[in-house]
């Protein structure tokens, strides 16, 4: 009789314990970073040293270097015309600092993973609107 009850209710803690694991987590980075290093079951990785532990890690893209022309306000602005036109510089509104990532998921290149199936994990918590790209690095 107990074994026909466990039988019955450990689909149902499983189910639970997987609910409540994805409440606890959500798209923060640090969230994301710790599902990842416990879904590759990164050996050394402890939660409660994420920081030190952790193998796979999101970066932030890089500021892109701003070029500063004028505003309108401003006096004396000159313009300067020459012969070379390898030099010149023209500014195009609608790319203009449009980056295509957000950010960038780092995983060791001695991981064997599937980028659909990393994919479709991080997008169950990612905010929307927010692109990303994986990399791998050298360990």
């Amino acid at each position: 009789m107990i074994l026909f009850l466990n039988s019955i209710a450990s689909p149902l803690v499983k189910i639970y314990e997987e609910t409540l694991y994805k409440m606890q987590h959500d798209g923060r980075t640090i969230y994301l970073e710790k599902m990842l290093n416990e879904y590759f079951e990164v050996v050394g990785y402890d939660h409660q040293n994420h920081e030190t532990t952790k193998k796979i890690y999101i970066d932030d893209l890089p500021e892109p270097e701003k070029l500063y022309i004028w505003q309108d306000e401003e006096e004396g602005v000159s313009f300067l015309e020459d012969d070379d036109s390898d030099l010149d510089i023209f500014l195009d509104n609608e790319s203009e600092n449009v980056v295509s990532y957000s950010w960038i998921i780092f995983i060791p290149d001695t991981y064997i993973f599937q980028e659909d199936r990393i994919r479709a994990l991080v997008d169950t918590y990612r905010y929307f609107g927010k692109k990303y790209k994986i990399e791998t690095y050298i360990l």
